[in-house]
C-alpha cells in the first residue's frame, strides 16, 4: 500500500506528509486546539516548525484535501469545520489507510517478524490490489477504461469498456463505479474480478450527467441503491450495543441519544434501507428493534418470521 501510494503520481495530493498526518488528526481527537498545543504536539513528535510553517500548512490543509481548520473564539482553538470540508469521513478512511500502511512498512524494516503478531482477517480481501493504480489513473486523467471482467452469477469472462467515475470501498473490498459505453446507467465492478486492465482513450463523456447516480451512495449503505428518497429509520438498542455502533457507526447519518427506557439508547439514521443495511439489523439480533418507519419494521417483523420457519422443524 505505501508503495502505492508513492508511485501514484498523479495523486500526488494525497501523499500526505506524516506532519500534516499529525496535525489534521491532533485537531481532530482535540476539538478544539489552540495553536501552542498544536506546536508543542509536533515537538513531542520532533517537528520543529514555526507558527507561520503551522498557518501554511492549514492552508495546505485546505488546498489538498478540503479540510477546512476553523478558530473558534469561545473555545480559543481549532477545529474541523465539517460544514466547509469536503467528505470529512472519507479522507480519515484514507489517513487511516496510509497511517497503516507506513506502520507496517517501518515494521517490516525494523523487526522481520511482524507479520507474526497480526493475523488478518482474510488475506483473499487483496485481490486484485494492484488494480487500484490503473483505475484512479484512469479517474485522474478522465480516460476510459478496458478489461475484463467476472461474473459470479453467469460464470463467465466479459470483456468492458467503461468510464470510470469512482472507487468504492465496502466490508475491505474494492468497486470501481462506471458507465459502460453504449449505457445510460453506472454499473459496479470488484476489482478482484478484473483482469487485462489497460488505459483506454480519452473519454468524451460528460461525468456530470451521472453525479445524481454516484451521490446516491451517499444514502445507502454497501452497493445496492435505487431512486428512493433517504428517510429517518430510528431503532431501539441496548446500551451495551450502542457502545459497539459509537466506536463503528453504520453510516455517516448515525445519531444516537438516550431512551426514556432504561438500559436502551435511540439510533436514528437517515438513509435508504437497502438490504445490507437490513442485514446490518438482523446481525445486531436481540440488540435491537426498528421502531419507525412502520413499513420498514413490519418488512423486518416478516424477515424474522421467514428465519423462525426454517427452524420450525427440530
Amino acid at each position: 500500500m505505501a508503495d502505492l501510494l508513492s508511485n501514484f503520481e498523479p495523486m500526488s495530493n494525497y501523499s500526505i506528509s506524516r506532519r500534516i498526518q499529525f496535525v489534521i488528526q491532533y485537531i481532530h481527537d482535540q476539538h478544539y486546539a489552540s495553536k501552542d498545543q498544536i506546536l508543542s504536539f509536533l515537538e513531542q513528535k520532533e517537528f520543529y516548525i514555526s507558527s507561520r510553517t503551522l498557518e501554511r500548512d492549514f492552508e495546505k490543509i485546505k488546498a489538498d484535501f478540503g479540510i477546512e481548520l476553523s478558530y473558534c473564539q469561545s473555545h480559543r482553538g481549532y477545529f474541523i469545520d465539517k460544514d466547509k470540508s469536503v467528505k470529512v469521513e472519507s479522507f480519515f478512511k484514507f489517513l487511516e489507510l496510509v497511517t497503516l500502511a507506513d506502520v507496517f512498512s517501518d515494521g517490516l524494516q525494523n523487526n522481520h517478524k511482524i507479520l507474526e503478531y497480526v493475523i488478518f482477517d482474510d488475506s483473499s480481501q487483496l485481490k486484485g490490489v494492484e488494480n487500484l493504480h490503473p483505475i484512479l489513473l484512469a479517474i485522474k486523467q478522465e480516460r476510459d477504461l478496458e478489461f475484463t471482467h467476472y461474473n459470479f452469477h453467469k460464470d463467465t469472462y466479459k470483456a468492458k469498456l467503461i468510464t470510470p467515475i469512482i472507487l468504492k470501498e465496502y466490508l475491505n473490498r474494492w468497486y470501481v463505479i462506471g458507465v459502460p459505453k453504449g449505457e445510460e446507467e453506472i454499473r459496479t465492478y470488484g476489482i478482484e474480478r478484473i483482469t487485462h486492465i489497460k488505459l483506454g482513450e480519452l473519454s468524451t463523456l460528460n461525468k456530470e450527467r451521472y453525479y445524481h447516480q454516484t451521490q446516491q451512495f451517499e444514502n445507502i449503505i454497501g452497493l445496492m441503491y435505487t431512486d428512493q428518497q433517504p428517510e429517518k429509520i430510528q431503532l431501539k438498542v441496548t446500551n451495551l450495543h450502542t457502545k459497539y455502533l459509537e466506536s463503528l457507526p453504520l453510516h455517516s447519518s448515525q445519531e444516537i441519544e438516550t431512551s426514556e427506557e432504561p438500559g436502551y439508547s435511540l439510533v436514528s439514521y437517515r438513509l435508504i434501507p437497502n438490504y445490507e443495511f437490513s442485514i446490518q439489523i438482523l446481525k445486531m439480533s436481540i440488540h435491537a428493534e426498528v421502531l419507525s418507519p412502520i413499513w420498514y419494521r413490519k418488512y423486518i417483523k416478516e424477515e424474522i418470521d421467514k428465519i423462525q420457519l426454517k427452524y420450525q422443524n427440530d
